[in-house]
């Protein structure tokens, strides 16, 4: 606890034109803090105006962190999308490129099958097409313009037609019939491409990945400083209202301890002055 003789000195009062010093007051609030409640509350208002303020300090150092990071995003944002057409976060859009992709699964396995291999082999022939096509959906959402984004366009096409001929070739093989088999092949193919251009669609408007963390990193700052202004909140509230019981206190003791109603005024702006120190 601390003693009453480390309580530092105040300005002198002014009683009835003459000045009291602040020390007069010494052993009266030592006669007041020998109640060990009221001793002990003493020293909890020290500690919470103490946690307070050091959870301002807190408070504000985090709230110019998440200012800062919130910038850093918008830069970052502003220059992979000037227009601001990209919404979907980047785990969020490769989910649904990878899901489109992935539904191309079984079709891409019928074309694996042209080449007679066996089922291990088969199913790697098929995770090879479903992984280039998820290249190409990349490759062309990468590349915005240039000679890079028309040869993409053209290796990706092709690859689309030449996995409708080998299902076509499949397909004639195992059911005999020419025309059936060029409309399945067909309708496949239109799958795939309708599957690899709405995963193209997607990652056009998803942000990088740098943008999603700083941006996820400006969410995270702005929450924790959402708590710690709320604890502070809280905190604050809690120290006035034990403030508030403790003036009441001390109030009472000055009735006791004094009969001019100055220095009851005086000795609880010591007792204030003495909390906020």
């Amino acid at each position: 606890m601390e003693s009453i003789e480390r309580i530092a000195k105040t300005p002198p009062f002014e009683l009835n034109g003459d000045a009291v010093g602040g020390d007069g007051y010494i052993p009266v609030m030592r006669d007041f803090l020998a109640k060990p409640r009221v001793a002990r509350d003493f020293q909890d208002l020290k500690a919470d105006a103490q946690r307070l303020r050091a959870l301002v300090q807190d408070t504000d150092r985090l709230t110019a962190t998440a200012a800062e990071a919130e910038l850093e995003a918008g830069r970052l944002a502003r220059v992979g999308d000037e227009h601001r057409h990209q919404r979907l976060t980047f785990g969020l859009g490769v989910l649904l490129a990878t899901l489109f992709v992935a539904l191309d699964a079984l079709p891409a396995n019928l074309a694996a099958q042209t080449f007679g291999l066996d089922v291990l082999p088969t199913w790697g022939i098929t995770a090879v097409i479903v992984g280039a096509l998820a290249a190409g959906m990349w490759a062309v959402t990468h590349y915005k313009g240039g000679w890079r984004r028309g040869v993409t366009i053209a290796a990706l096409t092709v690859g689309l037609l030449s996995i409708g001929a080998l299902r076509y070739w499949f397909l004639w093989v195992t059911a005999g019939d020419a025309l059936a088999a060029v409309l399945e092949a067909v309708a496949l193919t239109v799958f795939t491409s309708m599957m690899v251009w709405l995963g193209i669609l997607v990652l056009s408007f998803t942000r990088s990945r740098a943008v999603s963390a700083a941006e996820h990193t400006s969410r995270r700052l702005r929450k924790k400083t959402e708590k710690l202004a709320s604890r502070e909140v809280e905190l604050g509230r809690r120290l006035d209202a034990a403030k508030t019981e403790f003036l009441a206190d001390a109030q009472l003791f000055s009735f006791r301890a004094f009969q001019s109603e100055s220095r009851r005024n005086q000795f609880l702006d010591y007792v204030r002055a003495e909390l906020d120190r």
